[in-house]
Parts: structure tokens; C-alpha cells; sequence
């Protein structure tokens, strides 16, 4: 990219997106960072304030789904690359209320989308899961870009339907140039304090058990958010446009789709167990099976086959050093998410009673 970078990053007050923004901001200090948010409930823009307060972004509270605030953004700086994060992601809340996630995450990527062909940005990233890809078979080793879409939750459906229709511009518009990225489970500082390690890290420091989901068994690809940024930054900086072909059709691997993992499959018992030694407490006293929630993917995996051969991606964290920091991170920023506790209700839902 030779041009002005005029760089709209959605969701920028959220775990990835903010992750992403301060690795951009770092990296590239002569780029432009409109760094966008609804500020909804789970989003907290304590997680990138010292980058305004630094001038290193520019902050826009807006939602992706509000088209004409959206495209006064876009004409007001001049965007050119758009990276959208911008999504409701929490799988647990999505049952309680779908409608918001339909919205948001299928409605809202077409509106960002659309927003980029009107603007002709040069490149428009739609960031994606794993989870569209839905339940893992046990004769499937994992997926892979060509795995069709099967998402079975209202919030990877809800991801899933965003997908569809980002390709079906891409099929469509030839002359932008989008891609999509599927990620899997990332870890690591500013993770709202719902997920699995934030949250068995803030109980045990408040006197309370981890409360794994039904057997605890669930099995994950988990990918340091720092290596994600890292990933999602050779997407944005490819060289040329990815070309492709009336195979395209049939065949999803043919599309500009990259799918990210640092290849480190583990149980959510297993994740328990360090992050227990690593606060020196017993498994037996400070964890406690709960009531698993409805519909919840046994397993899924995938193969970072091809962003690893085209783009030369490889992760520079290993899992064992990684979920070490980031726990010590949770511990040392008790402040962090005691202010995101006192202004949420229970983070931690039962299932049995629902």
C-alpha cells in the first residue's frame, strides 16, 4: 500500500478489535486509525482511550448497521481499507436474544460491505470465526476454506449469514477487493471478562469456583490475539489482488478466504488446570461442573494451511508462554475488569434455571 492509508477499523473497542488497533497504531505510526464502536455493553473504550488520548486514532462512536452515519465516516476521513471487526459475539447471550446478533453481525457486514463499494475503498477485511463452519465431525480432521458453511447457533449462524453475503459481493462486485478471515478461539489482554479465561481468572480472585460447562470436555483451536493481529495484517498488506475464477463458484478455497489458527487444540478442563497452577490453587477445590448451555459445539478445528504457504503467516507465541501471560495479565489488571464487573450484571449465567 503506497497510497494514503485512511485505515476504518469497526468494533475497536472490543477484545480482537482493539488488540488489532493498538498493533496497528504501533506498527504504523503514519497511518490514519478511525478506530469505530457502538460502545455497546460488552465493548469498553478504556481498552484503546490512551491511544485517543495519545493521538494515535481517531475515535467515532457509530454503529456498523446505521448506513448513513457510516458512510459520513467514510466520505468525513477519506477511508480506504476497512477492517471489520465490528460483531455481537458472545454465544451464551445470542440465546437469550438472536434478534441483536442477526442484526449486527448478518445485517451490519452488509452494510459495512456495501459502504466500501459506494466509497471504493482499495481493500475491505470482514472479520469471521470459526464457528460458522459449525459441529466437527468425528471423521472431519478439521476444516478448511472449502468447508461448507453449517453453523448451528444463533450466533454463528448470525456470522455465518454475515459470510454469505460478503461472498456473494465478492462474487458479484469483481472490481472490490475483499477478503475474509476465520479465526479460531483467541486469547489474550482485553478479553471481556465473560469469556472462559477472563472469567475463571476474575472468580478465583473474588473467592469463586471456575464453572466449566457440563463435562468440560469442549475442545478448541486457540490462537494467541496478538499472532491473529499479526495474521490479519499480511491480509491487509498483500501485495496485489486475489484473482479468481468461475471455480470460485463451487469451490470456497478459490476465494480470498484465510482461515487462522496456531495449531493448539485443548479441553476447556485442560485450560482450568493451568490457569489453577498457575495461581497455585487445587483443581478439586476451586473447580465445579455447571449445567452446559443448549446447543454448545462439541469441537472444532481448523487447518492454516494456506495463509501459512501464501502469506508466510506462523505464530510467534507458543500456547504455553501465552496463556502464562495472559493469565498474569488478568491478575495484574484486577482494575481493568472490576470497572467492566460493577457496571455489568452476572457475567456468568446458569443454564439449569433457564
Amino acid at each position: 500500500m503506497n497510497d494514503e492509508k485512511n485505515i476504518l477499523v469497526t468494533g475497536s473497542a472490543g477484545f480482537i478489535g482493539s488488540n488489532f488497533t493498538r498493533f496497528v497504531s504501533n506498527k504504523y505510526p503514519n497511518y490514519r486509525i478511525i478506530a469505530l464502536d457502538n460502545l455497546s455493553p460488552y465493548s469498553n473504550r478504556e481498552n484503546i482511550i490512551d491511544l485517543e488520548e495519545e493521538g494515535k486514532i481517531i475515535f467515532e462512536k457509530a454503529d456498523i448497521t446505521d448506513f448513513k452515519k457510516i458512510s459520513e465516516i467514510y466520505k468525513k476521513y477519506g477511508v480506504n481499507y476497512v477492517v471489520n471487526f465490528a460483531a455481537e459475539s458472545h454465544n451464551d447471550r445470542a440465546i437469550i436474544n438472536p434478534s441483536i446478533f442477526a442484526k449486527t453481525n448478518a445485517i451490519g457486514a452488509q452494510q459495512m460491505v456495501e459502504a466500501s463499494r459506494k466509497f471504493k475503498v482499495k481493500r475491505h477485511i470482514h472479520i469471521s470465526t470459526i464457528e460458522v463452519y459449525g459441529e466437527q465431525g468425528k471423521k472431519i480432521p478439521y476444516f478448511t476454506e472449502k468447508s461448507p458453511l453449517n453453523a448451528k447457533t444463533p450466533y454463528s449462524s448470525a456470522k455465518a449469514a454475515g459470510d454469505l453475503l460478503v461472498r456473494a459481493y465478492m462474487h458479484t462486485y469483481r472490481d472490490m477487493d475483499i477478503c475474509i478471515t476465520h479465526c479460531a478461539n483467541n486469547y489474550g489482554p482485553y478479553q471481556f471478562p465473560e469469556k472462559l479465561i477472563p472469567l475463571a481468572v476474575s472468580n478465583l480472585m473474588q473467592g469463586k469456583k471456575i464453572a466449566l460447562y457440563g463435562d468440560g470436555m469442549q475442545r478448541r483451536d486457540w490462537l494467541h490475539v496478538y499472532d491473529h493481529c499479526r495474521a490479519i495484517d499480511l491480509v491487509l498488506h498483500m501485495k496485489e489482488k486475489t484473482k479468481f475464477g468461475e471455480e470460485a463458484a463451487t469451490d470456497s478455497s478459490k476465494l480470498p478466504i484465510y482461515d487462522i489458527s496456531g495449531r493448539n487444540e485443548i479441553t476447556n478442563i485442560e485450560i482450568a488446570k493451568i490457569i489453577l497452577e498457575e495461581m497455585n490453587l487445587k483443581f478439586d477445590e476451586w473447580v465445579e461442573f455447571v449445567a452446559d448451555r443448549p446447543n454448545h459445539d462439541r469441537r472444532y478445528l481448523i487447518n492454516p494451511e494456506k495463509i501459512e504457504k501464501q502469506l508466510g503467516f506462523k505464530p510467534e507465541i507458543k500456547f504455553n508462554e501465552g496463556i502464562i501471560s495472559t493469565v498474569r495479565w488478568y491478575m495484574e489488571n484486577k482494575k481493568w475488569w472490576e470497572n467492566i464487573l460493577a457496571r455489568s450484571k452476572n457475567l456468568q449465567l446458569d443454564w439449569s434455571k433457564k
